[in-house]
């Protein structure tokens, strides 16, 4: 079986779990045997498909950043896209965003769209950065209405779809995500020396990394903690004056990533906090677990589904719930301890190999 991906999250994201996702997926059927994978992306500067990983991609004007850049790259991978939708033969289409851009060139064959979240859909009338978008909601109706199958990357995702869109459940498939960090056999030394709580991933809007920066003076003067921003770029103008007005320019810092460095990052780290609004699944749960690093999680969409009982939960709304759990955590060593092993347990349930045998299954099942 032949199944063709396209270009739009890898021309759209650099780093990100949307990127990581499709990129195990593909990978595994690049090497399995029985299916013959495609890509019709001819730039990437994505982290994880790129020329060192997938030949027939190139870099686009690397090192070099201007007005435009990605929306010229998008717009050359998008007409390559057209091309190969025309001359290949496939037997199942898997788009990586919601661009119908494709709808009036694959015929009668069949596709599947994956629905990640629906955090547009939810908080734009709460988040202008959300509200900006005009598109992205009638895209995702259109291809709900056309796609041959859904897949939704948590129950949480299916249920907001539905309810939503009207959707019927049975044409959403549920196929949960996994994680791609290793625990290292050698012991490294910490990037950071002193105690620190881990924030991971964009700072934006729903992420509510406001609600931690709040709470950084009251952390900081009662246990010294830091607090660490790993990726999501870097501080912003307002988040720099937001940290020097609290006088916490010694004690939050920001780190750029790739594997290596969030895994020390999580490894070390007293806890890890997720005080994001909502998520359509939350790759950094399952990437603290595999480090053996205890979890604050809010209760936001998918999480605790992805947590279970390996985490300790907030409320994203109330600002006391969340420092309540950090103090506790914080006052307890040993709970600490017990939540880590709890998340050994708890992602063994989870991996992207199960994500992949499960993604293949739902193309022979669409296969005409």
């Amino acid at each position: 079986m032949k199944v063709l991906f396209d270009h739009q999250t890898f021309t759209l994201q650099e780093f990100g779990g949307i990127s990581r996702y499709y990129y195990e997926v593909i990978r595994r059927g690049i090497d399995d045997p029985d299916m013959d994978v495609d890509v019709s992306l001819f730039f990437s500067n994505n982290a994880y498909l790129n020329k060192n990983t997938y030949q027939a991609t190139r870099p686009f004007v690397p090192g070099k950043n201007f007005r435009g850049k990605t929306r010229l790259m998008y717009s050359i991978n998008k007409t390559y896209s057209l091309t190969k939708l025309k001359i290949s033969n496939y037997d199942v289409f898997h788009p990586t965003y919601y661009d119908p851009y494709f709808l009036k060139h694959i015929g009668k064959r069949p596709f599947v769209v994956t629905f990640l979240d629906m955090i547009h859909e939810k908080f734009s009338n709460r988040y202008a950065s959300l509200a900006q978008d005009k598109t992205i909601f009638n895209n995702k109706k259109i291809l709900l209405q056309e796609s041959s199958a859904v897949i939704a990357i948590s129950e949480s995702t299916k249920k907001d779809i539905m309810d939503i869109f009207g959707t019927d459940g049975s044409k959403i498939k549920v196929i949960h995500l996994g994680n791609s960090l290793v625990l290292s056999d050698k012991k490294e030394e910490r990037l950071h020396s002193h105690p620190y709580l881990l924030f991971v991933g964009n700072r934006n809007s729903y992420k509510n990394f406001q609600e931690l920066l709040t709470l950084a003076p009251e952390l900081v003067r009662q246990y010294d903690l830091h607090i660490i921003c790993a990726g999501g770029g870097r501080f912003s103008e307002s988040e720099n004056a937001a940290i020097r007005q609290q006088g916490l320019h010694t004690h939050i810092h920001h780190f750029p990533i790739n594997d290596d460095t969030l895994r020390n990052l999580y490894e070390n780290a007293e806890i890890f906090v997720f005080p994001s609004l909502y998520e359509g699944f939350g790759i950094p749960v399952l990437e603290a677990f595999a480090c053996g690093c205890p979890c604050i999680l809010s209760t936001g969409g998918s999480l605790p589904e992805v947590g279970g009982d390996a985490a300790m939960y907030f409320n994203p709304e109330d600002g006391n719930s969340l420092y309540n759990c950090i103090r506790s955590l914080m006052d307890d060593s040993d709970s600490r301890k017990q939540l880590a092993a709890k998340g050994y347990e708890r992602l063994k349930l989870f991996s992207w190999d199960k994500t992949y045998e499960q993604s293949v299954n739902l193309y022979n099942s669409i296969k005409r």
